[in-house]
């Protein structure tokens, strides 16, 4: 069962279409991953039938979508429903998902800052080892983001 309540046979339903998402975009095959993608969301539209829109629903969305700023748009709504059910593990993986996303896919120092900071404040109520470890990876890209950009070209003068 997931942390918010989907069972383990309808999770084993979505896991196996990531799979075969993941599976055909490995080998190229872009009318399969779209095909796939297809009825994982379907799926995802079932399950937000059945369960409501729970934050493992929308976090998973979040990943089938096809810009950043849909992806922004599910993750967001996944945390404001994880903060709702008191969900801690997934305002832990969600916070991190939008601290990546901003920082990473958007270069956005602000809010990347901002949801590291809350990742930081999730990972206190909720330690987690790999997550901990992410947040050192993603401080290191805000730093980058944050160094001024003279400083970044003199260092690749100087470097050679």
């Amino acid at each position: 069962m997931t942390p918010d309540g989907i069972t383990t046979e309808d999770w084993d339903r979505v896991h196996e279409l990531a799979l075969e998402v993941a599976n055909s975009s490995g080998e190229s095959d872009d009318v399969a991953t779209e095909s796939a993608s297809r009825r994982l969301l379907a799926l995802l539209d079932a399950l937000q039938k059945k369960y409501g829109p729970l934050p493992t629903l929308l976090a998973t969305r979040a990943d089938y979508v096809d810009t950043s700023e849909e992806r922004d748009y599910w993750l967001s709504a996944a945390y404001e429903q994880a903060r709702v059910w008191s969900d801690k593990k997934n305002l832990v993986w969600i916070s991190s998902s939008l601290a990546a996303l901003h920082l990473e896919d958007l270069g956005d120092p602000v809010k990347g800052a901002e949801w590291l900071a809350r990742l930081h404040e999730q990972l206190q109520a909720t330690p987690d080892a790999s997550e901990f470890e992410e947040a050192g990876r993603l401080q290191v890209i805000l730093e980058g983001l944050l160094e001024p950009p003279q400083n970044k070209q003199m260092q690749r003068t100087r470097r050679g």
